[in-house]
């Protein structure tokens, strides 16, 4: 088993002893074994090694003294153990536990500079994983099952005991004299998956005693069709985005069946559960909203929104972004950095200019002989007004932004150069009129983004 975890590790990442690995340890047999095995590696290797525990504090003091026996096996071992624990009221369900568990992981990962992280699915996993989204209702992606290897916010997730049977697992962990909890809630089939485990598979094996394997091979043959799929799927891909965006009316004109492949592939490469119910909600979400100028948005998670406009689809995850609060006083020409994130240059101009920027450009050339300095650079706030370019009368920034389309969820984000509850320039979107060039611009404006991530 030692040879196959280091064999597939390999395919994915170097392994040397300026390495670190993550192994998700729940203290059960499945993360046990790999865990030993991984630890045999790193006496071999001389990488870091560091077991994540979360304890979901569903079942108190057992899940307490679970946690005490893996920091136990690590302490024995010279592993560096990492745990945290809910908070009470989480709601107890396998979809909020996963997504708990990887957050966690997530955030041990970025902790150490991981180069992976490990998990202990299992071949008996796959299988059952297989047979739930069947019993939901999957489509030839959801066959496919356990990948080997998933990407979580730019860290690989690697599986490296992927083809071992539960039954390999344990043989292993009684040569290995390993001594592993029994999650007592590994019993209670009102959870799907144990219910599927403890009656479903058992009863299918007096049908088939090689279901597992049988399972496993749907999945390969799913693999083989999807590929062929997704190379024809390409071309048309190719017609319906826009960056990371989706042309809300090219897709509305797409069959059925290729709308729900897209959404299909939206939601796994969200890492979201893609059931044929949450894929038919949302072509109805996208439909229904398919005329709105400023958008709608879903609910998917706690943390991630389908935004869907007239002219856009795509995913919204509020919490990377954080309003900025800073206001910045411009007493004259020079570069000012708002929020770590937007860097804002204003320089003297005294040029002829033959072809003005477009208005959403991040540059602009104004005219700022009439306007006093200080001025603000800032997000929104209330009372913001704009006399916009081309026209005589002000109108408050609210109507603005909706009358130029920008969402809602964007609106927070957009520079503004300020004359007290004045905006002058909406970076990006557009400019005054009191900013408008007769004969010789007095300025040059220019907007930068410094980080991706926040935008």
């Amino acid at each position: 088993m030692k040879e196959t975890v280091r064999n597939i590790i390999k395919k994915y990442v170097d392994i040397s002893c300026e390495s670190t690995f993550i192994v998700g340890f729940s203290g059960g047999w499945d993360s046990m074994c790999l865990l030993d095995i991984m630890n045999k590696l790193s006496n071999e290797y001389g990488f870091l090694l560091v077991a994540a525990h979360l304890n979901h504090n569903w079942r108190g003091k057992e899940s307490e003294a679970e946690k005490e026996r893996c920091l136990a096996f690590c302490d024995e071992n010279d592993i560096t153990f990492i745990s945290d624990t809910l908070p009470e009221g989480v709601k107890a369900s396998e979809l909020v536990a996963r997504e708990m568990r990887y957050d966690f992981f997530k955030k041990c990962a970025e902790e150490f500079e991981a180069d992976a992280i490990l998990t202990a699915h299992t071949k008996s996993d796959n299988a059952e994983t297989i047979l739930y989204r069947i019993i939901k209702g999957t489509g030839l992606n959801g066959l496919e099952g356990i990948k080997e290897i998933r990407d979580l916010s730019g860290f690989k997730v690697i599986r490296p005991i992927l083809n071992f049977s539960r039954k390999d697992i344990e043989e292993y962990c009684i040569k290995n004299e390993l001594y592993p909890n029994n999650d007592s809630s590994n019993t209670n089939i009102k959870y799907a998956r144990n219910n599927i485990r403890q009656n479903i598979m058992p009863a299918i094996r007096h049908i088939n005693p090689n279901i597992e394997n049988s399972l496993i091979t749907l999945a390969d043959i799913a693999a083989g069709n999807n590929k062929v799929i997704n190379e024809l799927m390409q071309n048309i891909e190719n017609q319906i985005t826009l960056g990371n965006k989706w042309l809300t009316q090219n897709f509305l004109i797409l069959n059925s069946a290729i709308k729900q492949h897209f959404v299909y592939k939206l939601l796994i490469n969200n890492d979201l559960e893609p059931g044929f119910a949450k894929i038919q909600e949302i072509i109805n979400f996208i439909t229904d909203n398919q005329k709105s100028k400023t958008g709608k948005t879903l609910s998917i998670t706690n943390d991630k929104w389908l935004f869907v406009s007239h002219k856009y689809t795509y995913f919204i995850e509020e919490k990377n972004y954080k309003k900025i609060e800073d206001i910045l006083s411009i007493e004259n020409a020079g570069s000012y950095n708002l929020g770590g994130i937007n860097k804002f240059t204003i320089e003297k101009y005294n040029e002829k200019i033959d072809n003005f920027p477009k208005t959403i450009s991040n540059t602009a050339y104004v005219d700022l002989s009439k306007i006093n300095f200080p001025l603000e650079l800032r997000t929104r706030r209330n009372g913001d007004i704009i006399q916009p370019f081309g026209m005589q009368g002000k109108m408050k920034l609210k109507k603005y932004f909706i009358n130029k389309n920008i969402p809602e969820h964007d609106r927070d984000k957009i520079v503004l150069l300020c004359k007290d509850e004045e905006v002058l320039w909406a970076a990006g979107i557009g400019l005054s009129e009191k900013l408008r060039v007769n004969d010789f611009p007095t300025h040059k404006l220019k907007m930068e983004q410094t980080d991706d991530e926040r935008t």
